[in-house]
């Protein structure tokens, strides 16, 4: 299939990025079980494709990858490569900042800022696997095995739990942290106005650069606050009903 435009939302539902595929629709009905397919486009981003400008111009395009994806990326870097969600604070860093810019600024109307936080484009992963064919590539079958096991991003979940869940959407959970983007999508304007959403994105951005330098050599220790964000990154990019998708149940939400 491809792009469209997204279907207008009913007043006060998370306006959901497009999915151009039947693995983002299976996200939206629960099922967040990875496929080889999307393992093998997955590793190949950890390999370092996601460096590519190509590949980087379209995630700007797009915010990153859909909630699916973005959360497999995530989950494949953690149990595959260290435990730590490194290569994804990076992305995510940069994301946010480019979503802070707009929601701050004086010179854009909030209806075109909220124009241009809109996905433009199709998930890389997600055109991968409508193109690709099923994949039995017995290399990554360990790799498949532990992003579906989730058993080190479950225990990164657990520990920075207290953080994430404050701030956490409004709408979705209840929590005291800016609205997130599917939210803004809808019609749900951010508490406090603009500003105030703003300066919650900055505030996420630079938790996030220093979570990124604490994985350096010699960088600064990560506090509880900076080894949450992540998660409030991928949430606020794709609604925080995927992290209990991706905790499944041995998480509280």
């Amino acid at each position: 299939m491809g792009e469209g435009r997204p279907a207008a939302p009913r007043p006060g539902a998370p306006a959901w990025p497009s999915h151009s595929t039947e693995a983002g629709t299976a996200a939206l009905a629960g099922d967040l079980s990875f496929s080889m397919v999307e393992a093998r486009q997955l590793w190949s981003f950890l390999d370092g494709a996601i460096m590519d400008v190509h590949v980087r111009h379209q995630l700007w395009r797009t915010w990153g990858l859909c909630p699916r994806h973005a959360w497999g990326y995530a989950i494949a870097e953690i149990e595959v490569r260290g435990g730590r969600p490194f290569s994804t604070a990076i992305l995510y860093e940069d994301l946010v900042g480019r979503a802070a810019g707009l929601a701050g600024s004086r010179a854009l109307p909030w209806r075109l800022a909220l124009a241009r936080l809109r996905t433009r484009g199709v998930c890389f992963t997600c055109d991968y696997v409508a193109l690709a064919r099923s994949h039995t590539d017995t290399g990554l079958g360990d790799v498949l095995a532990r992003m579906n096991d989730r058993r080190r991003t479950t225990v990164l979940l657990a520990a920075s739990r207290r953080e994430w869940r404050a701030r956490a959407c409004p709408e979705c959970l209840a929590g005291e942290g800016p609205v997130c983007r599917p939210h803004l999508l809808a019609g749900v304007r951010p508490p406090g106005g603009r500003r105030r959403l703003a300066g919650a994105l900055w505030d996420l951005r630079r938790r996030l650069h220093v979570l990124v330098r604490s994985m350096t050599w010699r960088g600064p220790v990560a506090g509880a606050a900076e080894e949450a964000s992540w998660v409030e990154a991928l949430a606020w990019f794709g609604g925080w009903r995927f992290l209990r998708l991706a905790a499944r149940a041995d998480v509280e939400t």
